[in-house]
């Protein structure tokens, strides 16, 4: 532990860690207030009810073009009713920005600027020691190379960590005071009946599909910076199958061997809205193959800096 809390102090003594983690709670806090700014009015009951109105007077408008087909004249009839019932139980219009639906998006702005600044940190924690020769110091203590290199990992993990609860405590503080808490529903008109559904967006599964991502995407690049000592080089290819996973794996997807590809297995297509983009794979065999990867990025990294030469 004395390690890690080592490797943490000096990882937030650079203005890197902080710049970053104030981009995140800057960005969250601009896209918010967009919304916010943008979204329609339903903060009081009369700003519910002008919105729904609204709608109704354009359905109504709809109704009224000639030569409207049977379906078409039944979907905005459905509409009115839908609508009417939202005045009825003083529901915000389908168009408001709910609770749930800010934090669906902050959610993926976060997981997504994580997945960027925790693939840097990941990259320079090794190779900016190498760079500036820092390593050969830190290697004369008597303390064994792996557990040097395990502190450096662990330490990589928990900025992850940290960036992630940053931001989604922010995003709920923000959302509590700019957006209405209320439990968002779906409206659908059944026998002439507008039937009401509560959402349960699942957020926890989004986050814990998409951290396994990360994760893997982390381990990668410590092993590239590891490696070649690099984290210009590490960042790069990092970021790229980050970024790029999914449209490579479409180009390979043909192929038989696509399949064992690791970013082919990304864990984040098996979140809720989301699919595997190879036919016939399972949660099971991606979890599977990410494991064994997982095991190999260690194992390489742990090796080759253990027996790596520093005297130089």
């Amino acid at each position: 532990m004395q390690y890690v809390k080592n490797e943490w102090i000096k990882m937030w003594s650079q203005k890197n860690a902080w710049i970053m983690l104030g981009i995140l709670l800057a960005l969250l806090a601009f896209v918010t207030g967009m919304n916010k700014y943008y979204s329609v009015d339903s903060a009081t009951k009369e700003d519910r009810i002008e919105a729904n109105e609204k709608w109704i007077a354009h359905y109504n408008e709809m109704l009224n073009e000639e030569g409207l087909a049977d379906e078409d004249k039944q979907y905005y009839n459905d509409e009115i009713a839908m609508t009417e019932y939202r005045i009825a139980q003083d529901l915000p219009s389908f168009d408001a920005m709910s609770f749930s639906d800010h934090m669906e998006l902050s959610i993926s702005i976060t997981i997504m600027i994580i997945g960027i600044f925790t693939v840097v940190i990941a990259a320079g924690i090794v190779s900016s020691e190498f760079g500036t020769g820092t390593i050969k110091m830190l290697l004369t203590r008597p303390v064994s190379r792996w557990k040097i290199l395990l502190s450096k990992l662990v330490t990589s993990i928990l900025y992850g960590a940290t960036l992630l609860a940053s931001g989604l405590i922010f995003s709920y503080i923000l959302g509590i005071i700019l957006f209405n808490t209320d439990s968002a529903v779906t409206l659908s008109v059944m026998n002439g009946q507008v039937i009401e559904e509560t959402v349960n967006t699942p957020f926890m599964e989004m986050i814990l599909y998409s951290v396994g991502s990360i994760l893997m995407t982390i381990l990668f690049a410590f092993m590239i910076g590891t490696i070649f000592g690099s984290s210009t080089l590490a960042v790069s290819l990092s970021l790229f199958i980050l970024l790029m996973g999914s449209t490579a794996t479409m180009f390979i997807a043909k192929y038989d061997f696509a399949k064992y590809v690791w970013f082919a297995n990304d864990l984040s297509f098996y979140a809720p809205g989301s699919m595997p983009l190879i036919e016939g794979l399972t949660f099971t065999f991606s979890l599977i193959v990410n494991i064994v990867y997982a095991i190999v990025f260690l194992a390489i990294t742990f090796i080759y800096f253990i027996k790596r030469d520093v005297t130089a």
